[in-house]
């Protein structure tokens, strides 16, 4: 598979001016799908830290860049949503989705750099009577409670993987978009009917599918979107 992609091929969700630019790095297939997931030398790019490859390849090569607490040594390194980034010596950043389905980076504190939530996408029985979850990321976690649902969401921290919280996909709680039409919109949680979830903003209200809800909270996001 080629390293390399031609920009008009690029996805939407990519920030790339196609008429500026002929090529692009291809992300690595990883956690994210490919349409929601760019590799870390565009982002390096786009935040100004580096203007040719020569540059970017100095940067990863100095173990400057961290995702989700794991030193990253290959510049097409994918990244996507919820992804924690680390720029040494102070940038922390962490993946969203603006309301035009474009995939962005926001800052957040340091303190924030240790938590990261991630959505239960599918569940299953595993030897010794532990579950198996399949998180949105990518990553399997193995846990002695049955508890989980899918459409939950952990808070977890990285890179132990240690749970700290559980989300359940229930009435009243925080959730961002990150499909359909009000992509990228953080509402509430009006009701949960099979595959249906009824959404407000305290002024609207929208009903979407369960995949594309990520619950981030309870009264209020428990990480910055």
């Amino acid at each position: 598979m080629s390293r390399h992609l031609k920009a008009y091929a690029v996805p939407k969700s990519w920030t790339l001016l196609k008429k500026v630019n002929k090529w692009t790095a291809r992300p690595l297939p990883g956690a994210h799908p490919f349409e929601f997931a760019m590799p870390v030398s565009l982002l390096l790019r786009q935040l100004g830290f580096a203007k040719t490859l020569r540059e970017i390849k100095k940067i990863v090569n100095d173990k400057a860049i961290m995702v989700d607490g794991k030193i990253v040594t290959d510049h097409h390194h994918s990244i996507g949503f919820m992804d924690v980034v680390h720029i040494k010596p102070k940038t922390n950043l962490r993946g969203s989705f603006d309301r035009k389905g474009r995939l962005v980076f926001h800052e957040i504190a340091a303190s924030e750099t240790k938590h990261k939530a991630c959505k239960v996408t599918g569940k299953r029985m595993v030897p010794g009577g532990k579950v198996q979850l399949s998180l949105l990321d990518g990553r399997n976690l193995i846990v002695q409670k049955e508890s989980f649902a899918i459409g939950d969401t952990v808070i977890l921290e990285v890179p132990s993987q240690k749970i700290i919280e559980h989300l359940p996909l229930a009435k009243g709680h925080a959730v961002f978009l990150i499909g359909g039409r009000h992509k990228g919109n953080l509402m509430k949680i009006e009701s949960v009917e099979g595959n249906s979830v009824r959404c407000s903003n305290g002024k609207d209200q929208i009903d979407t599918l369960k995949e594309f809800v990520v619950v981030v909270g309870k009264d209020k996001p428990l990480v910055k979107v």
